[in-house]
């Protein structure tokens, strides 16, 4: 008889559900955070080969698997990847691995073996999350490794759709070959890629860019605290220009000032020229968190405090018609008539201008035509005249 008394999550209470023949097995493990070890983790990928020994009761049902926070070196990992290898088939339901903050890298060799593993047999693997493993500190070994993990899933089919590295002191060198892998494998599945707190420089951030000017399938790029600073900004600006794949650009805490922040506002709403506003970027939100590495004094960098607030604003547009095709690109105006406040007109003022028509008739629909004729009335001249 199963044991009733174990505490829901722990690594008792799987091993005790994925052995049991009185339970079906769970389709999803979540044991965060409980100081696991390698011993926990081949207990794990024990009970897991015993659940694929069981007939119907086939371990390949398993989808997520998440073992983030704990204490797992190369030598668990390898284990669990044997596991998830002895109970894959051409069904193999596994859609997510979450091994972040553990000591996968401890053993360089154990760790490639065990991704070889994992890309050949989990086909339908989508979301890998490696955060705070610490790999770019394993040698020159686990500076390239980066770029082969990228490599093989290629190799092994591609399903990989998001990969999350951040915290890994990746630094330059490793950046620039998994930029140089991305560019030519030419990945088809990635879409979000998190490279937050690595040590990123501007010549990982060239890298990148190039990547990003590649136009690659990346919707989602995120480099939180890094070092890329205002002429990484600039790379990116110009490589924006060429890129309509990518949505989100996150360069929070990476030492840009009002100079990088403008390069990037050109980018995507160049207001300059008719022709420019029209050959602007009008896919991406490029998100800063309301920070500015400018001095803290009333004027930054040759800008008021309300122009960079403004700029600030203005990166953070939301003009994915894509992703919400009954709603405007103005989070702010879709939460004003949501909630039913009163329409602030200031909203209007950093609209993407070729989205203005959408936005109008959104308006419209929503408050009428008399409203939308004094709105309307109420604009700026310079936006009315776009």
């Amino acid at each position: 008889m199963p044991n009733n008394n174990l505490t829901w999550g722990t690594i008792d209470y799987y091993v005790s559900r994925l052995t049991s023949t009185h339970n079906n097995p769970p389709l999803r493990i979540d044991i965060c955070n409980q100081n696991l070890t390698d011993n926990d983790a081949i207990r794990l990928a024990d009970a897991l080969l015993h659940c694929s020994s069981g007939g119907s009761r086939s371990g390949s049902t398993l989808k997520m698997l998440r073992l983030r926070g704990n204490n797992i070196t190369s030598t668990g990992f390898l284990a669990i990847c044997e596991a998830i290898g002895g109970v894959a088939d051409s069904a193999s339901a596994l859609e997510e691995l979450d091994m972040g903050y553990n000591r996968v890298v401890s053993n360089i060799d154990d760790f490639a073996f065990a991704m070889y593993l994992l890309f050949s047999e989990a086909k339908n693997l989508k979301h890998l999350d490696l955060t705070g493993n610490r790999i770019g500190l394993a040698n020159d070994v686990g500076m390239n490794l980066i770029g082969e993990i990228m490599s093989l899933n290629e190799h092994c089919g591609g399903r990989l759709e998001t990969l999350n590295l951040s915290h890994n002191f990746l630094c330059d060198k490793a950046t620039i070959h998994l930029a140089e892998t991305m560019m030519k494998s030419e990945l088809k599945s990635l879409t979000r890629l998190d490279l937050s707190l690595n040590y990123i420089g501007v010549r990982g951030a060239a890298a990148l860019a190039e990547v990003v000017e590649y136009n690659s399938p990346l919707e989602h790029l995120l480099l939180r605290c890094n070092s890329v600073g205002d002429s990484g900004a600039a790379l990116f600006a110009s490589a924006l220009k060429t890129n309509n794949t990518l949505l989100e650009l996150n360069l929070g805490y990476n030492g840009v000032t009002s100079v990088g922040m403008n390069a990037l506002r050109m980018a995507v709403y160049d207001t300059s020229s008719l022709d420019s506003i029209a050959t602007s970027n009008h896919t991406l939100s490029i998100m800063f968190y309301g920070y500015c590495a400018d001095n803290n004094d009333l004027h930054y960098g040759g800008c008021t405090k309300e122009q960079l607030l403004e700029m600030d604003q203005i990166l953070r547009i939301n003009a994915l018609p894509k992703l919400y095709p009954d709603l405007p690109p103005v989070p702010e105006l879709k939460m004003a008539f949501r909630l039913r406040q009163s329409f602030d007109i200031k909203y209007f003022h950093h609209i993407d201008r070729k989205q203005m028509p959408e936005v109008l008739r959104f308006v419209s629909a929503h408050v009428g035509v008399d409203k939308l004729f004094h709105i309307i009335k109420e604009l700026p001249l310079d936006v009315c005249a776009s």
